[in-house]
């Protein structure tokens, strides 16, 4: 990785802060290199003193920064567009955003189609470098900056690269997937509970459940041939699934993922 690329974050959430976790830990740039504004100033200095990292104005963050991470909440997208127009020294910067539902056309619209635009849409497995990010770029993007972004968010977990308009459920899939999963994982040690299993005990064995599933998935094996292993005639699984068709369980947890494409969607319009 390039040591003299400066990144600056505009907006500082979780996932910015995740993000910022990554390129230290990574030697993506020096450390003494990242920049970052949010509007809270006393968010801002409690962030400076966890990460070391420089607070600064937006001004500032673009003069100084080579890549610029657009990491507010979608909602705030419009008011910094606003202020970053303002700003000089936008020429050859490379930017990627985060935010769910904003199309790089957006973008284009308040910065010029020349703009080199990557939205990146990361989930929170990144912090343990088991990310499953999703990219799009506009025409624009040199080689050089589709092949930084590659290594930046492969550094931490897998990517992969779709159309734009695959984007809003690819998003669903990858960044909001974790928490739904987390939701089952959770229903799954609740059960345990209930059978006199300590929490930490049953946390534990139905993370791992689902950690193993996922990694003979990620090996090759088809879910359809997994089931025929697992799911003999009369058996335990077997009760377990036979009331999951009963439920419909699979068509309402498709729901739950339509249900996070479309809000994705909202927010373009």
């Amino acid at each position: 990785m390039d040591q003299n690329i400066r990144v600056g974050f505009a907006g500082f959430g979780h996932m910015a802060q995740v993000l910022c976790e990554v390129i230290i830990q990574g030697k993506v740039c020096p450390q003494s290199e990242i920049l970052f504004c949010r509007r809270d100033p006393s968010q801002m200095k409690e962030n400076e003193q966890r990460f070391g990292i420089t607070g600064s104005s937006l001004q500032t963050l673009v003069s100084k920064s080579d890549v610029i991470l657009f990491c507010m909440r979608p909602q705030q997208v419009q008011q910094f567009m606003g202020e970053l127009k303002k700003i000089q020294g936008l020429e050859g910067k490379w930017f990627i955003s985060i935010l769910a539902g904003i199309k790089i056309s957006y973008f284009h619209a308040h910065l010029g189609t020349h703009a080199q635009i990557i939205r990146a849409m990361p989930n929170i497995a990144s912090s343990v470098l088991e990310g499953m990010t999703i990219l799009t770029h506009s025409p624009a993007c040199s080689r050089d900056f589709r092949s930084f972004v590659n290594i930046f968010f492969g550094s931490m977990g897998e990517i992969a690269e779709l159309p734009e308009s695959m984007m809003d459920t690819a998003s669903a899939m990858a960044a909001s997937g974790p928490g739904f999963v987390v939701r089952l994982i959770e229903a799954e040690a609740r059960v345990g509970v209930k059978h006199g299993i300590p929490y930490e005990q049953a946390l534990k064995i139905a993370a791992q459940a689902f950690a193993g599933a996922s990694r003979l998935i990620l090996k090759g094996e088809r879910p359809m041939n997994l089931l025929n292993s697992i799911a003999t005639p009369n058996g335990v699984t077997h009760a377990g699934l036979d009331v999951m068709n009963k439920l419909e369980l699979d068509a309402h947890f498709q729901a739950v993922f339509e249900a996070a494409a479309l809000r994705a969607s909202d927010l373009s319009s």
